[in-house]
């Protein structure tokens, strides 16, 4: 990225900081008075794949969980505007009919174990990012024009879960194209943090955070392509994988890139309370590539390898990183220190470049989807119309539009450069990583951001979207709260498919932490 680049992140960082009184009271929402509403079923506080073993066992019925979560759902959302489109309906009629097929196995041992095998998430309730296509569910995206959008068929991974026995409840919010690091469109407005309505759930999954952080969801599937599982998960205290890259397919995934590497760069995967549910739910989700994760592999956390980072702060124009971030990756690695765990920081060659190195290896896809009508449109004249109140679009999108618009700015000798670093950089990663080292760094500087503040924080993207260019897995972990109650956390980096070892890790520091707790 050119000085030009450059400045024009430093210029943002300073205009956040002298804009931040305004930028607090535009965010418009009135400070929380009452208590978030607590969890009165204890239905509500049990682990997928728990439900999933009661619901074989008929300790329980899926008709009393799926209306469980619907009573939840009904509860939370006007307080955090999360959903798009619900099928309650059409979900309880799936769950009695899960019940019966439950009551005509007779409860042998031998029909449970193959009821197990074949459908291991039968009867539990399932929400799902409304870009990852649920069949006859919206897909319109947020855009205006295409608010009547309806799913022709169940994503890939959509259909798998549902395949595996899950009930999907509904359809979460998110910006606009996904094109914007917050939840919030002109067709179904703005999704709301539950730990704070002040603040943003974030995004392109912040529907999925923000329902889950609500305990309003037991497990959900969203997007990443720089971060859009793992910093909702952040802001919302839940957790959230991103697979190995090309591991769970994107097919029906809106919008999508014609680029046959597009999914090298996108990635589905899972967000859910409790991070014993994430291997199932991965291991569903990826079909027969499950076999390359080794996900029922046992793993000793006591023999891995704990890396982090020596330095934090990437560049001169890079967010600082929060001190209440600092201290969760110091209590992280602390912990493993102290159960005589190996650990050792790390200076990875070329990490400090994060943002130009992950900017320029995504801008080599070709194709890209574009939310314009036009097929070259005049981001000037759609940013002005912006201002006029003219626009169908939200600035938001306008604004992600012009920064992918910088490439014209990096010259191409440049360009190679930076892919080169890249390639290197993605080397040193796994050949010190291994197949039993992870490495514990931040997923975003700060905790959850007010409603529009995400402007002046671009920089702080590069520390999902790095992992994303380079392919690797990561698993965001809750580690509690800061002074304000808002949660806390980081990121879990492995190996090409060691996402077993991240999910490891996030098992582990959820023993020691506490992992999700319900707002208050």
């Amino acid at each position: 990225m050119e000085l030009l680049l450059k400045l024009v992140a430093l210029v943002m960082r300073v205009l956040n900081v002298l804009l931040a009184p305004i930028l607090a009271w535009l965010g418009g929402e009135p400070a929380r008075t009452e208590p978030f509403p607590p969890i009165k079923d204890e239905l509500l506080r049990v682990p997928a794949t728990e439900l999933a073993e009661r619901i074989r066992r008929r300790t329980v019925r899926s008709v009393d969980v799926v209306r469980a979560y619907m009573l939840r759902i009904r509860e939370v959302n006007p307080l955090i505007n999360a959903i798009v489109e619900e099928r309650f309906e059409a979900a309880l009629g799936e769950a009695v009919a899960v019940d019966e097929r439950v009551a005509a196995c007779a409860g042998s041992e031998e029909s449970l174990a193959e009821l197990a095998r074949l459908v291991p998430l039968l009867g539990v309730p399932l929400t799902v990012k409304e870009s990852c296509s649920l069949k006859g569910m919206s897909l319109g995206g947020g855009v205006v024009r295409r608010q009547n959008v309806t799913a022709s068929d169940d994503g890939e991974a959509v259909g798998r879960l549902r395949a595996a026995g899950a009930i999907p409840l509904l359809v979460s919010n998110t910006p606009e194209f996904c094109m914007a690091f917050e939840s919030y469109n002109y067709v179904t407005g703005r999704t709301l943090n539950p730990y704070d309505p002040q603040r943003t759930a974030a995004g392109s999954s912040g529907g999925e955070g923000a329902l889950l952080g609500a305990g309003a969801s037991v497990c959900g599937i969203g997007s990443d392509l720089g971060g859009s599982i793992r910093i909702p998960a952040l802001f919302c205290g839940v957790f959230g994988h991103k697979p190995s890259a090309g591991i769970v397919p994107i097919k029906g995934h809106m919008p999508v890139c014609d680029d046959a590497h597009f999914d090298q760069f996108l990635s589905l995967g899972p967000m859910c309370r409790y991070a014993k549910d994430l291997p199932l739910l991965l291991e569903v989700m990826s079909g027969p590539d499950a076999g390359k994760l080794r996900l029922n592999e046992p793993i000793d956390v006591t023999k891995l390898k704990i890396y982090y980072p020596q330095r934090l702060d990437l560049t001169v124009n890079a967010v600082p990183i929060s001190p209440e971030i600092r201290e969760s990756l110091r209590s992280a690695v602390k912990h493993f220190q102290n159960k005589g765990i190996y650990s050792e920081p790390l200076n990875f060659r070329y990490f400090c470049d994060s943002m130009q190195l992950a900017s320029a290896s995504m801008q080599t896809l070709n194709e890209l989807p574009s939310v314009f009508e036009a097929k070259r449109p005049s981001l000037l004249w759609e940013l002005a119309k912006v201002v006029l109140r003219q626009s169908e679009h939200t600035f938001a999108t306008i604004f992600m539009y012009l920064l992918s618009a910088t490439k014209a700015t990096v010259s191409e000798e440049q360009h190679k450069k930076y892919l080169e670093m890249a390639a290197e950089l993605k080397q040193d990663f796994t050949g010190k990583l291994g197949t039993d080292g992870v490495f514990l760094m931040p997923s975003f500087p700060k905790p959850a951001l007010r409603h529009y503040e995400s402007f002046g924080h671009v920089t702080g993207f590069m520390y999902t979207m790095i992992i994303n260019a380079l392919g690797l897995p990561a698993t965001q972990v809750p580690l509690g709260f800061n002074r304000h109650g808002l949660p806390v956390g980081i990121q879990v980096v492995g190996g090409p498919n060691q996402d077993r070892l991240c999910i490891a890790v996030a098992q582990e520091l959820e023993k020691a932490f506490g992992g999700w707790q319900a707002p208050k």
